[in-house]
């Protein structure tokens, strides 16, 4: 769960963060689920399994607030649940 606050900071988790970090975990996110789809390019299954790994570490650090430009990321993180 997240919640922003006056300061700009958000809560994530009851931890509180700044919207640049969380903003870097969007952009990390981001930057994991192109270089799976890559790896899903290039057939590489270990890294594709250790990338989707890192992925949901960083989802899963991000908490669940709507976050801009992280539709895709989600979209794709669930496309991979499918499979």
């Amino acid at each position: 769960m997240s919640a922003a606050s006056a300061n700009g900071s958000v809560i994530l988790d009851g931890s509180e963060r700044s919207s640049e970090d969380v903003e870097e975990l969007v952009a990390l996110a981001r930057m994991i689920a192109y270089a799976k789809y890559a790896a899903e390019d290039a057939d590489l299954v270990g890294a594709i399994d250790y990338l989707g790994m890192a992925l949901n570490e960083v989802l899963r650090e991000i908490g669940d607030g709507p976050h801009e430009g992280l539709a895709d990321v989600m979209a794709s993180k669930a496309a991979t649940c499918l499979n």
